[in-house]
C-alpha cells in the first residue's frame, strides 16, 4: 500500500483541471512569467471552492506574498497589496487588503504599467531574489469538502 502524497505540481494540475482549458492555458503562462519575475520565491497554492490562488512570496506565510494570481472559472487576476501606489489607476476592487488587475493574456504582464506595479511590489518588499534557488511550490490548503460551484451568470 502506497500512502505517498502526490507532488505539489501534480496536485496543482488536479486543481487546475476544474477550470476551462483556455483559463488553464492562460494561468500556466502567467504563472511561468511570474516565476521569472520573482525567482527563488515560494509559490503558495490555496484551493478554494470557486478559485485557485497562487501567492508568490519570500516566506511560507501567504499574507506576506508580494503578488498573487487568482484563477477563476471566467478569468485570471493578478493581486497586489492595496497600499501599493497605482498612479495609472489600473487596480480594481475595494478590498481591505488587496486590489487586482484582470489578465486577458499572459503578455499583459509585459505591459509597461503592470511591469511598473510588479517592480514597485518587489522594491517595497526589500527582498533580494536568489537566482540560484529554485522556486518551491507548497500546497497550503486543499478543500476536503468541495461545495458545488455557483452557476456562471449568463
Amino acid at each position: 500500500m502506497n500512502d505517498r502524497q502526490p507532488s505539489p505540481n501534480a496536485q496543482f494540475s488536479v486543481f487546475l483541471s476544474r477550470f476551462p482549458p483556455e483559463i488553464v492555458a492562460l494561468a500556466k503562462r502567467c504563472q511561468l512569467r511570474l516565476r521569472r519575475a520573482f525567482p527563488g520565491v515560494y509559490q503558495l497554492v490555496y484551493d478554494y471552492p470557486n478559485s485557485l490562488v497562487v501567492a508568490f512570496g519570500m516566506s511560507e506565510r501567504g499574507y506576506e506574498a508580494l503578488v498573487a494570481l487568482s484563477i477563476l472559472p471566467r478569468g485570471v487576476r493578478l493581486y497586489f497589496d492595496k497600499s501599493l501606489p497605482d498612479p495609472k489607476g489600473l487596480l480594481e476592487g475595494s478590498g481591505g487588503k488587496v486590489r487586482s488587475v484582470t489578465l486577458e493574456t499572459a503578455s499583459d504582464l509585459d505591459h509597461r504599467d503592470i511591469r511598473a506595479l510588479i517592480k514597485a511590489a518587489k522594491k517595497r518588499s526589500g527582498a533580494t531574489f536568489p537566482r540560484n534557488r529554485s522556486t518551491r511550490m507548497i500546497i497550503k490548503s486543499a478543500s476536503k469538502k468541495r461545495r458545488p460551484r455557483r452557476a456562471a451568470r449568463a
